[in-house]
């Protein structure tokens, strides 16, 4: 310590921790670099590796039995009331979520540190090895195939034609000696395994940090939903606003649902008329900006949400009925699902209600009546399931109604999610397979050769499935003459 740094550490006792750290003294540059050097090792180490893979492996084992119903937390501290042990594991631990917990993403970060050390200790060595090959036999050992130099007639450029032909890319680095190489970039593969792997575990993290979902339900009837409500695993509940990736606000409407069933209670599967519109501010729906019907499995994605079909529920609002509003004057046709005595509103001063219902007119099949109001001016018309076409042959106005049937009114359970790290980590499995491919299925292949005095020396190498090289290194000798035991 300086003399300055001396007079700022406050005296203390002899033995007291003040005196202990005042007469603590600095690491040398040697200390510094071993210290370093330590910790450098460390995140390099192959035991590091192995402990993180064996420690997700049991993870997600453990992922499969801890909470394998993805109850909240609420519910788990109501299921374990009076455990405080265990109860107290599950917070800590954060067991209820175990894949997106902290100690789960430290365990994910870990492994990244790990290859990313892995990544600069070994990769660069490949680059060097590519890039700056050795070029002579004479310099390079250990080749497990090698011919010593024997008479032969044919010269370095005849040679060098020959691997041409064979696909190798040929170099002549000086007079008589020759190297050839194919598939290079085969030693590129592992580069390929350890980004993908990184993308992958980042992905990981980062959807950790930034995913979410939660839910909505919206009417059948037109039904708008401006916002949704974000279920934490812990139980805590927050209310989100629908914005697309720049922030702009939207809302999303359900023009219809239809609940397809076996029989009567029994239900085979569901679907919702979506249309995502512009918000132009008290959820007044504005310009349409996508559109989709959604089942399971089959979502609409817009603004970086995505909508999935994951509900429904019947409301206590009693039925409705569907009919489809024909204007002549347009070519255009609405579906709407109207109750009884509900207005529907066609034009200035226009309206329309429907105000009975028989299941079977006249034994003409299930029809409505439709009550016509202009101008104080009142009348009526029916219209039948049987034949869609009848109000529009039989009745002069510029719109015309079909009746298809009578249905209770539902609201669609929509889950709505966002996870930005989707991309990145189907990116990434892209690439793993990539690199395995090209790491287990592709070799770099060299040969070397040397011409003196009618003198012919030959060597390869390959750094993958040496067999087969040794047999394609087997029949290059026998073309040249050259002896191969």
């Amino acid at each position: 310590m300086t003399a300055a740094a001396e007079e700022l550490v406050p005296a203390g006792p002899p033995g007291s921790a003040v005196s202990e750290v005042a007469q603590l003294p600095p690491l040398s540059e040697e200390e510094s670099h071993f210290l370093v050097e330590r910790v450098w090792r460390f995140f390099c180490s192959l035991k590091l590796t192995l402990a993180n893979l064996l420690l997700l492996f049991l993870a997600m084992i453990a992922g499969t039995f801890v909470n394998p119903q993805n109850d909240s937390l609420a519910n788990i501290e109501r299921a374990f009331a009076g455990r405080g042990a265990l109860l107290g594991a599950y917070r800590t631990f954060e067991l209820y979520d175990l894949f997106h917990s902290w100690w789960f993403t430290l365990l994910l970060t870990s492994l990244a540190l790990n290859l990313i050390a892995c990544s600069f200790e070994r990769l660069p060595r490949i680059y060097y090895l590519v890039r700056y090959p050795e070029r002579r036999l004479d310099h390079v050992v250990g080749l497990r195939f090698r011919v010593a130099a024997t008479a032969s007639a044919i010269d370095a450029e005849a040679l060098g034609e020959r691997l041409r032909q064979r696909r190798y890319r040929v170099q002549a680095p000086e007079e008589g000696v020759l190297f050839a190489e194919r598939g290079r970039y085969a030693r590129f593969g592992v580069w390929v395994v350890h980004i993908s792997l990184l993308l992958i575990l980042g992905g990981g993290v980062y959807g950790r940090l930034t995913a979410f979902e939660g839910i909505a339900n919206v009417r059948q009837d037109g039904g708008i939903a401006a916002s949704f409500i974000q279920r934490n695993p812990d139980g805590s509940m927050f209310k989100h606003r629908l914005v697309d990736e720049r922030g702009r606000p939207f809302v999303v409407q359900c023009t219809d649902f239809r609940l397809k069933e076996f029989e009567p209670g029994r239900p085979k599967a569901f679907e919702s008329d979506l249309i995502a519109l512009e918000d132009l501010g008290n959820s007044e729906p504005g310009r349409e900006l996508a559109r989709a019907t959604i089942t399971v499995n089959h979502p609409l994605r817009y603004g970086g949400l995505t909508f999935y079909q994951a509900s429904y529920q019947q409301l206590e609002e009693g039925t409705r009925a569907k009919v489809t509003m024909f204007d002549r004057a347009t070519g255009k046709s609405r579906d709407l699902l109207v109750a009884a005595g509900e207005p529907i509103r066609a034009a200035e001063g226009l309206t329309y209600q429907l105000v009975d219902h028989n299941p079977d007119f006249a034994g003409l099949g299930p029809a409505v009546r439709v009550v016509r109001s202009e101008d104080g001016r009142e009348s009526s018309f029916w219209v039948f399931t049987r034949d869609a076409q009848f109000d529009r042959r039989n009745r002069d106005d510029r719109f015309s109604f079909s009746f298809e049937r009578l249905a209770p009114l539902y609201a669609t359970g929509l889950q709505i999610a966002r996870d930005p790290s989707t991309p990145v980590v189907y990116s990434g499995c892209f690439l793993l397979f990539l690199g395995i491919g090209i790491a287990f299925y592709t070799s770099h292949k060299r040969i070397w050769a040397q011409v003196r005095d009618g003198k012919l020396a030959l060597g390869g190498a390959s750094h993958r499935n040496a067999e087969a090289f040794g047999r394609e290194f087997d029949t290059l000798c026998a073309e040249l003459g050259l002896p191969r035991k």
